[in-house]
């Protein structure tokens, strides 16, 4: 006989709500689908459309249009495991007031003199012609 008085525990199923994926394809999958705004023009694209082809060093922001280029400066330059990196930057962030930054801008190919580096004194002259 049960009492009436006396409650009964309900004890609390747990659900899986959250599974893992199970092959790398489905894992890089759930990457795929984020969406990034481009720091330039503000439009927004997914990973999977491959539009979002830099990462600003001054900003900071993701970038499909507006890119500078990559700085050719001591300071912007990097070794990892025997390959050099340069830093990329967008047309906000580099001055415009030397030639190099001016005449052919807009792509990631493209060369640039980010401020700090022109400021450096161990860059060579001839990218800083006004």
């Amino acid at each position: 006989m049960s009492c009436c008085c006396k409650p009964t525990r309900i004890k609390p199923t747990i659900q899986d709500t959250y599974s893992l994926p199970k092959t790398p394809s489905q894992f890089s999958g759930l990457f795929m689908g984020e969406v990034l705004s481009c720091g330039y023009c503000k439009q927004s694209f997914s990973l999977r459309q491959n539009e979002v082809v830099a990462y600003c060093a001054g900003c900071y922001q993701f970038l499909h249009c507006g890119i500078a280029g990559q700085c050719i400066g001591p300071n912007c330059v990097f070794q990892i495991r025997g390959k050099t990196y340069k830093q990329t930057w967008c047309v906000r962030c580099i001055p415009l007031q030397y030639k190099i930054n001016t005449q052919k801008i807009g792509s990631r190919e493209s060369t640039c003199l980010c401020q700090e580096c022109a400021d450096d004194p161990n860059t060579p002259k001839r990218y800083k012609q006004i």
